[in-house]
């Protein structure tokens, strides 16, 4: 895991922020080791030696805790068993996230339990058709579209499942089972309702013409230049709410066969395929970019005016959200296979559709953000993220409206690309 805020392999932060720290650190140990008799110089090294052995023992320390919790969730064989693992898992993980502070650790562990949460559910599920004599499960695929899809799930993550079946018989008896599982393991999403279907149905679903089914696989069209105009083609309604352009991009196979699943990614790649650079996308596109950002006119905070959030500020809806949903549009437009928001910034540097401050003060406003909602996750709270500005301290508040002047730059960026508009 990551012993810098936020590194991760090779990262865009290891090309700026963790090279100026470093600098930093050769620059004041030269100037030490310069004005210091040598025996006070080396006292000053050894005193970073030992903090950064400390950290390495730390790191030892947690990841020999986080073995055992998986060993015990996989060994349990009931819902009673694992949640207290489960909790003292996310007590770990809070911890460490309180001494580092490091989002991309925070997500990679919670994704890891998460994964294994639903490992178990599955099992359970299949368990319970066993004892009832309806055999083995039937061939099935689970996707999962939101946090979990884009690899961010944290403390409280917001996903929504869909389970696909290859075959009818006995597959309602298993869905049943499943859903009950994954509310036993506080899995069930943001719609306690799992969606079901067949391939045929889920395809429906997305609304996929006969057309769009007979194209090849490539995944997405190339990108227009900037400045283009979209395709002209009629608007055509999409069947259910459950069709969003978020939700196809950040869409993800979890477990089941896997060649069910990929027919499945592959219908919904095609619709996005068939939706990008025209006119429903387009509309999707301006919305995106003119989503209002916490700072309303006048520099004042976008506050609830009344209810049981009176004087609160929404972080999910004015702040997170406009950034997530702005880099996924960029990357639907410049036609990249992304699902995380990180890996979308790093992609659209390399594309040349974001220049390097930008991208680096998007990045940091990913971190900042992620780091407020977290805290508050770590709270207790359920929903959307609430705070107070005037609790923040004044590098917070500092950090807070960076990220959100990057979050305007990055909106407007978009509206430069997308719609042609200053």
């Amino acid at each position: 895991m990551p012993m810098l805020l936020g590194t991760k392999e090779n990262d865009i932060l290891q090309w700026r922020a963790s090279a100026e720290l470093v600098a930093l650190l050769k620059g004041k140990l030269a100037r030490k080791w310069e004005q210091s008799p040598s025996g006070e110089a080396q006292s000053f090294l050894d005193q970073y030696l030992g903090a950064l052995q400390e950290e390495q023992g730390y790191e030892t320390q947690l990841t020999g805790e986080i073995d055992a919790l998986n060993e015990g969730i996989a060994e349990a064989d009931s819902p009673a068993k694992i949640l207290p693992l489960k909790a003292r898992y996310l007590e770990v993980v809070s911890a460490h996230f309180r001494r580092r502070r490091s989002v991309l650790a925070l997500c990679e562990l919670c994704c890891a339990l998460h994964d294994l949460l639903l490992s178990k559910a599955i099992s359970l599920a299949e368990e319970r058709l066993l004892q009832m004599g309806q055999g083995t499960a039937p061939a099935y695929a689970l996707l999962v579209a939101g946090d979990r899809g884009r690899g961010e799930q944290t403390i409280k993550g917001k996903n929504r499942y869909f389970l696909l079946h290859g075959e009818q018989d006995r597959f309602l008896l298993f869905q049943r089972q499943v859903a009950i599982a994954l509310q036993d393991f506080g899995l069930h999403g943001e719609n306690p309702t799992l969606w079901h279907g067949s391939l045929r149905e889920w395809r429906e679903l997305l609304g996929e013409s006969a057309a769009q089914q007979e194209l090849g696989q490539e995944p997405f069209p190339a990108p227009l230049p900037p400045f283009a105009a979209p395709l002209r083609v009629p608007a055509r309604e999409i069947p259910g709410a459950e069709w969003r352009p978020g939700m196809l991009a950040d869409l993800s196979f979890i477990r089941g066969e896997e060649p069910l699943a990929a027919e499945a990614l592959a219908a919904a790649a095609r619709v996005l395929q068939g939706e990008v650079n025209r006119d429903p996308f387009l509309q999707t596109a301006r919305q995106a970019m003119a989503l209002p950002l916490a700072l309303g006119r006048f520099g004042r905070w976008r506050l609830e005016r009344g209810g049981e959030r009176k004087g609160e500020l929404n972080l999910t809806q004015f702040a997170l959200a406009p950034l997530v949903m702005a880099l996924r549009v960029l990357a639907l437009h410049a036609g990249i296979q992304a699902r995380g928001t990180m890996e979308r910034i790093q992609r659209l540097l390399e594309k040349g559709a974001l220049d390097l401050d930008l991208a680096q003060g998007v990045l940091q406003a990913f971190q900042c953000l992620m780091q407020l909602r977290i805290l508050i996750e770590m709270r207790g709270e359920e929903g959307d993220s609430f705070c107070r500005p005037e609790e923040f301290s004044a590098e917070t508040e500092l950090r807070f409206r960076s990220a959100l002047d990057a979050v305007a730059s990055l909106q407007k960026v978009g509206n430069q690309r997308l719609l042609g508009q200053e």
